[in-house]
């Protein structure tokens, strides 16, 4: 499988934000080669029904927004990597991760793993402690 979009700098990334913008740049730049394709803004799990009796296409509409996204799906040699682009790592970069990993698989069962990747301008001492506890690698651009 491969990605929608050549893996190169844009003017714009569907999703990406602000200062993760930066971030996500400097990385294709140092990384010319990490991947040959990619996805954004990869919607995942199955959102939340809309709270009333809406029409159908609101309630779509609403699930749709309340679907978890992944910042990136990298793809090299048609193996993906789900990546999070992150200006300043916490905790819930983690929860994040993970999250979307077990979504992805659950929608993809034919996957038997996929592999995550932090990318990100800071991290704490605590924070790179924790990542590294998980196993969940990390690149500092």
């Amino acid at each position: 499988m491969e990605g929608k979009f050549n893996y190169e700098k844009m003017r714009k990334y569907p999703h990406l934000l602000g200062e993760d913008i930066s971030v996500w740049d400097r990385f294709i730049e140092q990384h010319p080669d990490r991947f040959n394709t990619v996805d954004y803004d990869v919607h995942v799990g199955t959102g939340i029904a809309a709270l009333h009796d809406e029409e159908p296409t609101f309630d779509s509409q609403f699930r749709s927004l309340t679907m978890k996204r992944i910042d990136v799906i990298g793809w090299k040699n048609n193996l993906p990597t789900i990546i999070e682009v992150k200006y300043r790592v916490g905790l819930d970069t983690l929860g994040q991760v993970l999250g979307y990993r077990s979504l992805y698989l659950r929608e993809n069962p034919g996957i038997l793993g996929i592999p995550i990747l932090v990318v990100c301008n800071t991290i704490g001492q605590d924070d790179r402690y924790v990542l590294n506890q998980f196993s969940i690698p990390f690149v500092i651009v």
